[in-house]
């Protein structure tokens, strides 16, 4: 079992030459992808950054959205199918009673942005990027219903590559619900929160940056051209889905970037202004080459395909078994498609199954002395004033998946909260699905290796280190030993 811990890590990426084409004859050209998340909340740069907002204010809105989306994604798992197909009548109102759908079909909006650009000439998006949901989307023009966007909405007049996909192809057949529009495919998608995108499916010429900087075309991309949208998108223009399903933004390009993506999410609170690295392709696999990474097998839902389920074994504290989780707490049902544990980059706050939540924070909250302070305004179980504490530690903390023994440093731990010295448990309850938050994720680099079937971790001294560069700089670790972890 191999253990992973806190290293001190600088990673340099290579660049390299990328060609992306639709054409199979072409795929041996391609090498890597290279691109930027930005926080929601945090980052300067994101249309939703409220720069007049508090500190408490940005975190307290975090967590709110954290806690919609775990319950969007709950709400999927217990519909117990993913719906694939079904017709809905496009002119009926945009809600869920209007359009007689039973469930959302994919988790609230994520985390973080990424650019994307579609069309000849190339239009440049802002979105949201979500490991959550399938479909790429853009909000489209004409557009009889949009929340509003800080920048002009996709265009297809403008557009010399766009063309509407027919009702009856296999990539319409993919989508939850559709609709027929004059022999061409209608969709609509539903988000956990109530969000919604509906317009036609259609194809374009997606322009992606490579790791040298350099831009190559990939023609007839599958994507949304959402012509009613309303929800919590607003301030951005769309969504890039990075699920598992076929409409998903990596499985499109999946033979072309041999089914491979990592990325390493910098901490949200202390390099907010820095970027998180998104790699597709050859290189994620130099980096991860180059870390040692440390894999757990991925496990397919066969009632959900879109979420990367892995398999966790148990969780130590201070390299002792937990005690009091009920056997089988994080096991999937494969019958009904209830259970099991999702890696979730849009969710900030990690769910725990409450049969080891409960023993989980009853443990740490017995092994920590500092004073506990109520963290219900925050939304948060077990917070502590550390105002007048120099260089809190606390117990260690590690999740041990399948193969892998995960330990987490103490920011992936405690969040801080405010800037009055509050740090609560980045860690809730929940009835059913287990969910690893982005919190938790932050400065791993994170590999998911789809095509043979595992997703690989290792820590890192900080991702906003990870960067393109002309060569490849092998990079080195050494482990901290400390038996905790100093926040």
């Amino acid at each position: 079992m191999a253990t992973l811990r806190y290293l001190g890590v600088l990673v340099v990426v290579a660049a390299a030459a990328m060609v992306l084409s639709a054409s199979p004859s072409l795929s041996e050209n391609l090498n890597s992808v290279f691109a930027s998340m930005k926080h929601l909340d945090h980052h300067p740069d994101s249309p939703l950054h409220q720069a007049e907002s508090t500190f408490a204010e940005r975190i307290l809105n975090a967590v709110k959205r954290s806690k919609a989306r775990a319950a969007g994604l709950q709400n999927i798992v217990a519909s117990g199918i993913t719906p694939r197909g079904i017709k809905f009548d496009s002119t009926a109102p945009t809600t869920s009673k209007g359009v007689s759908f039973e469930s959302p079909v994919t988790s609230s909006p994520g985390s973080y942005i990424m650019t994307i650009s579609l069309g000849t000439p190339p239009q440049t998006k802002t979105a949201i990027v979500d490991t959550g949901s399938d479909l790429v989307w853009l909000q489209c023009a004409p557009c009889s219903s949009c929340y509003q966007q800080p920048d002009p909405v996709f265009d297809p007049s403008k557009s010399s590559s766009y063309h509407k996909i027919r009702y009856f192809s296999n990539l319409c057949g993919e989508l939850p619900y559709i609709s027929w529009n004059w022999g061409y495919c209608y969709y609509l998608y539903a988000y956990g929160d109530q969000s919604t995108t509906q317009g036609d499916l259609a194809q374009e010429t997606l322009t992606l940056t490579a790791t040298d900087g350099s831009t190559q075309s990939f023609p007839n991309f599958a994507f949304g051209c959402g012509r009613r949208n309303q929800g919590t998108f607003v301030g951005t223009d769309g969504l890039v889905g990075l699920g598992r399903g076929a409409l998903s933004f990596p499985e499109q390009i999946g033979a072309l970037i041999r089914a491979k993506f990592s990325y390493c999410l910098v901490d949200a609170v202390s390099s907010a202004t820095e970027s998180s690295p998104l790699i597709f392709g050859d290189d994620a696999s130099v980096v991860a080459n180059g870390l040692n990474l440390q894999y757990t097998p991925l496990v397919r839902n066969p009632a959900v395909d879109t979420f990367y389920y892995v398999k966790l074994n148990g969780i130590a504290v201070n390299n002792q078994p937990l005690a009091g989780i009920a056997p089988g707490a994080f096991a999937l049902d494969i019958y009904t498609g209830r259970g099991g544990v999702i890696l979730d980059s849009g969710t900030t706050i990690t769910q725990l199954v409450d049969s080891a939540y409960i023993p989980f924070a009853s443990t740490l909250q017995s092994l920590i002395n500092y004073p506990q302070i109520d963290g219900s305004p925050i939304g948060l179980d077990l917070c502590y004033n550390l105002s007048s504490v120099s260089n809190p530690t606390f117990p260690s903390v590690t999740l041990q998946f399948q193969g892998v023994d995960l330990t987490l440093p103490a920011n992936n731990l405690f969040l801080q909260v405010d800037d009055q010295g509050t740090s609560c448990l980045a860690f809730l309850g929940t009835s059913d699905l287990t969910i690893i938050g982005n919190i938790q994720q932050q400065n791993f680099y994170i590999s998911y290796d789809v095509a043979n079937e595992r997703v690989g971790f290792a820590p890192v001294d900080s991702c906003a280190n990870l960067s393109s560069a002309s060569s490849a700089t092998a990079p080195t670790a050494a482990p901290v030993t400390a038996a905790k972890d100093e926040f």
